[in-house]
């Protein structure tokens, strides 16, 4: 399977190649995604932390999305715990519209997508720097109802450009 935003080969981070591989390996058959079933968190017991499920509601149209579950150091690094809200009550403007654009984007093309990121922290004074795989999940292997989040790279960057990572080993 293909990756859009950028190519497969632009990731860098080890980590993040290994939930592709993983991703595509779990797969059921060529063309069948593979769905949360098919996803053991015991496969990858040192990602959990930067991990995040989050489900499609296809009640409205276009879809909309809530986090289901969010690891320890997502919830830490972006300074709350979006478990169990949607998108539209956590962002807003022009970094919510995008996130909607981005999610139902990958409804439509069926893709696994990678990107870096910048996220506003609540304090509006620093922003979270990322790299971010986005890998979409099919219970029935074809109508995408979840997707796996794995985020790496994390650095904050404070109000005037200056990176400072906040914890070692990222």
């Amino acid at each position: 399977m293909m990756v859009r935003g950028s190519p497969l080969q632009s990731i860098e981070n080890p980590d993040l190649l290994r939930m592709f591989n993983y991703w595509r390996d779990v797969a059921p058959a060529d063309g069948v995604m593979p769905g949360r079933a098919h996803i053991d968190p015991l496969d990858f017991p040192d990602q959990l932390p930067r991990v995040a499920l989050i489900d499609v509601l296809r009640d409205e149209e276009p879809s909309h999305f809530r986090y289901r579950l969010t690891g320890t150091e997502i919830v830490i690094r972006a300074g709350r715990d979006p478990t169990g809200q949607r998108f539209d009550t956590l962002y807003e403007g022009q970094y919510l519209d995008q996130a909607l654009k981005t999610y139902n984007d990958i409804l439509a093309s069926r893709q696994p997508f990678y990107s870096r990121r910048v996220f506003p922290m609540v304090n509006g004074r620093e922003h979270l720097q990322y790299s971010r795989l986005i890998l979409p999940l099919a219970a029935d292997g074809q109508t995408i109802d979840m997707f796996l989040l794995v985020i790496s790279d994390l650095e904050r960057i404070e109000a005037g450009g200056a990176s400072q990572p906040r914890f070692d080993g990222f």
